[in-house]
């Protein structure tokens, strides 16, 4: 029995597969997914689901969607990985439910598993657990971000009304497929019978086959290069201007956050909302409204300005550092960096070194496995003459140094290592 919130995350680690089992478990993930919700008599019936999959921002674009959604229907956000606190991953369209909610849900949760003849994954038990949550919180709508991929992925058992695909980028190449015609294929496959997909800007490739598997589910597509026109976006110190047009209208937002790509999510998300029946004045006010963890989070602390970034992919580390150095002086920033083993380090680190002189490498925390002496040595291989390297595998004491030679810090690469400053009073 679950009595603190404290006990929350150390519940569903306890589930966390032994290493090398990934692989074996992933094959037949749907059907262990079928039965357990089915032991919980189905929660995710109880509201209607919009799914998002891609490789980059469906994380920022479903909290701006569950925003909008919830200026008018209650709706349980679900997304993945966290950054600082495990109930980052279930929440009330980006806020925590009440504690004794969490709680009840976990107990709820927990009492069922005793009678599975398996032992589900942490993974697992996050969507299970859910899409339990927020049926018990009496959600209208629910926001479902993928974790891995789409088709084998545990979230791939709702009926959603609307599908989002974000850009799609190399990355998990020894799971998903080594081209991104082949991970399009993956994540094409959430898209259900009669729903709506919402695809945002990517490869002609890419668009031909969500439009191939669109058509061969009876859904209607529409798509960014499409629906959106006279595109535009600029930054300020204090947010960001996003202006488009939309079935005639324009639209100038006021946004929080920055970032060329993120101007772009915010399009998708009108566009999504636009299409469920669900947008408002509110809705755009809620949506301009918020910040979100680890995306372009800056901190002031006695003079040292710290920039952290869950960016983790070549694009977006592109978009990135395009944002910081129209901000800050890159020549008098450092960056703090790691990425997780099977991601692109070698295209980030290449897009790092084009604008920085000092860069350090550290690991992504313990959750995951990380390898920076692999990345260490690459960047010296790819570093100019002038450039300072330095390998410091502690993330707490990375920062520090960084602090030392330093008064701009840009900490980015990996979820995982953002979440390791969540105390942080940088």
């Amino acid at each position: 029995m679950l009595k603190s919130i404290e006990e929350l995350d150390d519940f569903f680690l306890s589930y966390m597969p032994e290493k090398g089992a990934i692989g074996n478990l992933r094959d037949n993930r749907l059907e262990r997914m079928e039965t357990l919700l089915f032991a919980l008599k189905n929660p995710e019936k109880s509201y209607k689901t919009i799914h998002l999959a891609g490789s980059k921002g469906k994380g920022t674009t479903a909290t701006l969607i569950a925003a909008g959604l919830n200026t008018s229907k209650k709706t349980g956000l679900y997304r993945s990985p966290h950054v600082y606190d495990t109930r980052e991953r279930f929440t009330l369209s980006g806020t925590f439910f009440a504690d004794d909610e969490y709680l009840e849900s976990a107990n709820e949760l927990s009492s069922y598993l005793d009678k599975l003849s398996f032992s589900p994954t942490t993974f697992e038990l996050y969507t299970a657990y859910a899409y339990l949550l927020f049926k018990n919180t009496g959600c209208e709508y629910a926001v479902i971000e993928t974790g891995l991929g789409g088709r084998l992925d545990a979230t791939n058992t709702i009926e959603s009304i609307m599908e989002v695909i974000l850009p799609i980028e190399l990355e998990h190449t020894d799971v998903l497929g080594d081209t991104i015609e082949k991970i399009s294929v993956e994540k094409s496959k959430i898209i259900k019978k009669n729903s709506i997909v919402i695809l945002s800007d990517v490869t002609e490739k890419a668009y031909r086959i969500f439009e191939d598997e669109a058509r061969r589910e009876d859904a209607k597509l529409y798509s960014f290069r499409d629906e959106i026109s006279s595109f535009s976006h600029s930054e300020e110190r204090d947010g960001s201007l996003t202006s488009f047009s939309l079935d005639g209208k324009r639209y100038d937002l006021k946004c929080r956050i920055r970032s060329y790509e993120i101007g772009k999510n915010y399009a998708l998300s009108i566009l999504a909302l636009k299409r469920t029946g669900e947008l408002t004045e509110d809705a755009i006010k809620a949506m301009t409204a918020i910040n979100i963890e680890g995306r372009f989070e800056e901190r002031s602390n006695g003079g040292k300005t710290t920039v952290l970034d869950v960016a983790h992919t070549a694009h977006s580390m592109q978009n990135l550092t395009d944002t910081f150095s129209r901000l800050y002086d890159v020549k008098k920033s450092c960056v703090v960096y790691s990425s997780l083993s099977g991601k692109d380090y070698q295209g980030m680190l290449g897009i790092l070194l084009e604008k920085f002189d000092s860069l350090i490498i550290t690991s992504a925390g313990s959750f995951k496995k990380s390898d920076p002496d692999e990345i260490y040595n690459a960047a010296m291989r790819m570093k100019r003459n002038n450039q300072m390297i330095y390998l410091i595998k502690n993330e707490k004491e990375a920062y520090s140094f960084a602090k030392r030679i330093s008064d701009i810090i840009l900490i980015t690469g990996s979820f995982y290592l953002v979440g390791q400053f969540g105390d942080e009073n940088a």
